[in-house]
């Protein structure tokens, strides 16, 4: 019977990389990074959580993510642009608590499966989102795709919302970070890492080479309050501050 799935590559010129991620009907996440013009290995996949309810939705929540965070790393490049693709391949069996020793083994067939299907042509990750959910019976849930961008000028006859004001004495660098995400645009790290951060309006992402993991309110704030701690023992500057 096969499978249906939703996916992308990306390519980095200057660095010579490309970057494959694709979402299976099961809702798992598939992904390989390396060189461009070769193979790549893919990584073990990312499973849903075994009792999520709706694993689609969240992946391809995720799925967003790390266009977006492709993008801002310097893929820019779209090798293979965002695309629904019906395969005849067969997902591997999900096991009923996938992590650990049951998690899903990588599926290089899967993936080159769908590079050699995948159409040509500029299209949305949205685009490819609303028909993914259509070939497989669910609503779509159409949501910004790539980093957001600056938010254009209030028309006349909208009400335009007053900024929050900053209080006085905050550093530079968070004011200057304040307008970056009031502007719509994410803040983070520095690209080329294997490990990094991008902070958005709608939360903190950290991530170590593809895989991720969103930070809740109550995780940012300890981590804020560790990483004062930890600037005010080593007598870095702008620590007083810092924790306001």
């Amino acid at each position: 019977m096969g499978t249906v799935v939703v996916g992308f590559r990306l390519g980095w010129d200057t660095k010579g990389r490309q970057a494959t991620v694709v979402l299976t009907r099961a809702g798992v996440l598939h992904h390989s990074m390396g060189l461009l013009g070769l193979a790549a290995r893919p990584a073990r996949p990312h499973a849903p959580h075994g009792r999520d309810p709706h694993p689609v939705p969240r992946q391809a929540a995720t799925l967003r993510r790390l266009y977006a965070d492709l993008l801002h790393q310097g893929y820019t490049r779209r090798l293979i642009a965002p695309a629904c693709v019906r395969l005849t391949t067969e997902e591997h069996p999900l096991h009923d608590r996938p992590w650990g020793e049951h998690a899903p083994r990588a599926h290089p067939e899967l993936i080159a499966d769908f590079t050699g299907a995948a159409p040509s042509g500029p299209r949305s990750l949205e685009d490819a989102l609303s028909e993914f959910y259509a070939a497989i019976g669910l609503t779509a849930r159409r949501k910004p795709a790539g980093p957001p961008v600056p938010r254009r000028p209030v028309p006349p006859q909208a009400v335009p919302v007053p900024p929050q004001p900053v209080p006085p004495g905050v550093p530079p660098a968070v004011r200057e970070g304040l307008r970056t995400l009031a502007e719509g645009r994410p803040l983070a790290s520095r690209p080329g890492r294997a490990a990094g951060w991008t902070v958005t309006d709608a939360g903190v992402r950290l991530r170590v080479g593809q895989s991720g993991e969103d930070l809740t309110p109550r995780e940012v704030a300890e981590l804020q309050a560790a990483l004062t701690a930890w600037l005010r023992h080593q007598g870095r500057p702008g620590a007083g501050s810092a924790a306001r």
